[in-house]
Parts: structure tokens; C-alpha cells; sequence
């Protein structure tokens, strides 16, 4: 690789990355075609060097999502809202690695590992923590938890032998964050459109990730219990040491860029998908000016610079083909039909009329329909009582079929960023890992919901 080559596309990832984040703020035209430019040039390269599978898979999703938009005869300012449609989110997903910077400054993973060495020899208390923390990360600052945990956490699972089951916990645990956490669009959605409050919503919310919790945990105690051998308990090691200084260090640099992601998300009107990227580039400098750590900063950005940069390319490939598609049904109009497919006859089963409901939100996900539309069209479309459903259970079926669809869907956010950190597909992340827990859980909270819905 020539090194024009070598630079070139970086620079064209990081520059499309800033330019995009600031159009937030200009609003201009031109930068907008210039940006949806960079981005077809980046999808282009992406797919020349992506494994064949993967890039089978995007090129039939972008293919696709053409022939609906010329079937629909969409006009040119329409095909740029489709290339732009996940603009934002591959620029968070450019840009996020920046943000975990200062927890390389020192070795913290390494004082994590011997947290778990000296105090969790068992799988299941990690898998616990895991799903914990990163719902309370994931309630305050959305997407950017699942990366910020994994990367505190990925060499704790390495001693258990565990990536995958953490992973599927981390995203399990993330997910459990949208039945109340006022940074998803289904808690915006049902809040803004419906008779009900957020404060409402909160007792609920928590109940459900307390259940979310408890199934995760069983379904872990499970897997550890059919293979003992594969998981085995850590060794306490009496020469082990804690350094709780560093931990603390740890504990304070999370709740400060957290903090920070908090307040700037209460004071500012700016979308949490551009306060992330802007929290990722400004928070290592100060860090490490606070720490006297500018010589590890610069080793950051060059590490980042020649490995980070180029690795994003498959998962923006991906986003960008998921975004146009999606966008494009949603021009399509599938969105206000999918309400309809729901039979009057069904109205009497509640049970099978709630977990129908979810699935009108599941399924369309599997093919690359975000739940935003799907489930904004049925909260537009359905008066509650009409089916047979109080306002606030109807409100959970949404709520939960919604977070249902991020954890199975493989082109969701979640999944498409968790593929890119396993280096793996995103159907190995969506269906392989948690497919059978997500259709269990459609089962138990469409009985739990019905059975709600009759005591309300």
C-alpha cells in the first residue's frame, strides 16, 4: 500500500466524521452533498475489500433498497435522505473510540481482572455486573455504553472464557435500558403521542429490567451449568493485589464522562448521537491534560489513526445499506400498512394480540426496518381501548417489542457496532446470540403485559 493510499482513506473517514458532525450546526447544502458524497466513496471502498459474505450482505441490502426508491420514483433530494439516513450514527461509530482514550492513559483493565480474580471467580457475578452497569450507563448515555463497557470489561470475560456469553449479556443489558430510559425514541414516541407521563413509565421500566435481569441470569446460570468445564471458576491467587486507588480513578473517570454526556444532553437541544462524538473528541484532552498525560494521548491518536480508522469500514458499509433501505420503506409507506395486518378476530386473545404487536415491530426489523417506524405508525394508528388494551399497557407492548427488535435485529445500532467489536457478522451477534433469548422474552412479556392489562 502506497503511502498516499495509506492516508487517503483515512483521512476521507475522519474528515467525512468532523464535516458531518459540524453540518449539524451550519446546516449547510453544500457540506450536506459533500458529506453524502464521502459517504458513497466510503461504502464503495468498504465493499471492494469486504469479506464476501458480508459484502454480499450489503450490497443486497443497498440493491434493494435502489429498486424501492426507483419503484417509488423518488426524486434526487430523496436518494441523498436515504444515503444519509445513518449519517449521524457512523459518525458516533468513527468517532467513539476517541472517547475511551483516557481509560488507556493506565492500566485499568488489568486492576478490573484482578478485582475479578480476588472477588468474582464465577461467571455469573460478572455477567451480573456486566448487564447492570451498562443499563445505568445505557439509561444516561444511550449507544455509546455498549463500547464504553466492553472496552472495561472484554479482558474479564477473557479469563472465563466467555466473550461471547458477555457480549450477549452487554447487549441484553443495553437493551433492557430502553423500557425506561427517556434517550429512546420509544419512550419519546409513546410519551409525546399518548395520555402518559414519563414519571409513569419509570416504575415499569424498572420492573422490567429487574425481570430482564433475573432471565439473563438463569439463562447464564443455565449455560454454566450444562458445561461446567467450559466455564471454569478463577483461582484465587493470595499474591494478587487490588490497587483500589487506580479503581477509584476508574469509577471517577465513568461518572465524569457520563456526567458530562448528562448535563450537556439536559442544557443543550442537541441530538445525544452528536453530543457523544463532540464528548469523544474534547474529553481525552482534558483528561489527559489533567493527568499530565499528553505523550499517552498522542499514543492514543496514532494508534487510533492506524488501526481504528480503516477497521470501521464494514460496519459503515453496513450502516449506510441498512440506512438506505430503511428510509426507503419508510418513503415506501410500509410503515401505516403493517397496523392493518392485525385482525379484529384477535382482539379477544390479548396474549396473542400483544405479542402480535411486537412482532409487527420484530419482523419488518429483520429485513432492515428500524422499529421507529413501525412502532411510531401503530402509536399513530391504534387507540388502545379499541383493541381491547389499556393505554398503558399498550404502551408497554410497544415500549417492549421496540427494545425486543434492537436485541434480535442485525442491523441495528447494537448490533452492528457489537459485530464490529467481535469482528464477526451481526447475525452471529443478533439471532446467534440472542435469538432464543428474545423470542422467550416476547413469550413472557406478552403474558406478563396481558396479565397487567387485565389488573389496570
Amino acid at each position: 500500500m502506497s503511502a498516499f493510499s495509506y492516508h487517503f482513506k483515512r483521512n476521507v473517514i475522519i474528515i467525512f466524521a468532523l464535516l458531518h458532525l459540524a453540518n449539524y450546526f451550519i446546516k449547510s447544502p453544500f457540506l450536506f452533498y459533500l458529506c453524502c458524497g464521502m459517504l458513497t466513496y466510503i461504502f464503495i471502498s468498504a465493499v471492494r475489500v469486504l469479506p464476501k459474505v458480508t459484502r454480499g450482505i450489503c450490497l443486497a441490502l443497498m440493491l434493494l433498497g435502489i429498486c424501492i426508491v426507483f419503484w417509488i420514483k423518488l426524486p434526487f433530494d430523496a436518494w441523498l435522505l436515504c444515503i444519509d439516513k445513518n449519517g449521524n450514527l457512523v459518525t458516533l461509530f468513527i468517532l467513539v473510540p476517541l472517547m475511551f482514550l483516557p481509560f488507556s492513559y493506565n492500566d485499568y483493565q488489568e486492576e478490573l481482572k484482578h478485582v475479578a480474580q480476588v472477588h468474582m471467580q464465577s461467571l455469573l457475578p460478572f455477567c451480573v455486573l456486566t448487564f447492570s452497569v451498562v443499563h445505568i450507563f445505557g439509561v444516561v448515555i444511550s449507544i455509546g455504553a455498549v463500547n464504553l463497557v466492553f472496552e472495561l470489561f472484554k479482558n474479564n470475560a477473557k479469563l472465563y472464557n466467555a466473550e461471547k456469553t458477555f457480549m450477549a449479556t452487554l447487549l441484553r443489558g443495553y437493551c433492557s435500558s430502553g423500557f425506561w430510559s427517556p434517550a429512546w425514541a420509544s419512550i419519546l414516541v409513546v410519551t409525546t403521542q399518548m395520555s402518559i407521563s414519563w414519571i409513569e413509565i419509570i416504575p415499569w421500566g424498572i420492573g422490567f429490567f429487574l425481570i430482564s435481569l433475573a432471565l439473563d441470569t438463569i439463562a447464564v446460570w443455565f449455560k454454566i451449568r450444562q458445561n461446567p468445564e467450559k466455564y471454569p471458576k478463577l483461582e484465587a491467587k493470595e499474591d494478587v493485589k487490588v490497587d483500589w486507588k487506580q479503581i477509584y480513578i476508574l469509577i471517577g473517570l465513568s461518572a465524569a464522562l457520563i456526567g458530562i454526556i448528562a448535563v450537556m444532553s439536559k442544557i443543550t437541544p442537541w441530538d445525544l448521537m452528536v453530543i457523544i462524538p463532540i464528548v469523544a473528541i474534547v474529553f481525552p484532552v482534558v483528561i489527559a491534560l489533567l493527568q499530565n498525560k499528553v505523550q499517552n494521548y498522542k499514543a492514543g491518536i496514532k494508534e487510533y489513526y492506524d488501526k481504528s480508522v480503516l477497521n470501521v469500514m464494514s460496519q459503515v458499509a453496513l450502516f449506510t445499506a441498512a440506512g438506505f433501505l430503511s428510509k426507503a420503506l419508510e418513503f415506501s409507506g410500509v410503515g401505516a400498512i403493517i397496523p392493518k395486518l392485525l385482525p379484529v378476530w384477535m382482539y379477544q386473545y390479548p396474549v396473542l394480540l400483544i405479542g402480535s404487536i411486537m412482532l409487527l415491530m420484530i419482523v419488518p426489523s429483520l429485513l432492515g426496518l428500524h422499529p421507529v417506524v413501525i412502532g411510531t405508525a401503530l402509536v399513530a394508528t391504534i387507540v388502545p381501548a379499541s383493541i381491547g388494551l389499556t393505554d398503558m399497557s399498550f404502551a408497554l407492548t410497544i415500549i417492549v417489542g421496540w427494545a425486543l427488535a434492537i436485541l434480535i435485529s442485525p442491523f441495528s445500532a447494537t448490533s452492528l457496532i457489537a459485530g464490529g467489536l467481535l469482528n464477526c457478522s451481526p447475525w452471529d451477534i443478533s439471532l446467534g446470540l440472542n435469538g432464543k433469548f428474545g423470542v422467550f422474552n416476547v413469550l413472557f412479556f406478552s403474558v406478563l403485559i396481558a396479565l397487567i392489562n387485565g389488573l389496570l
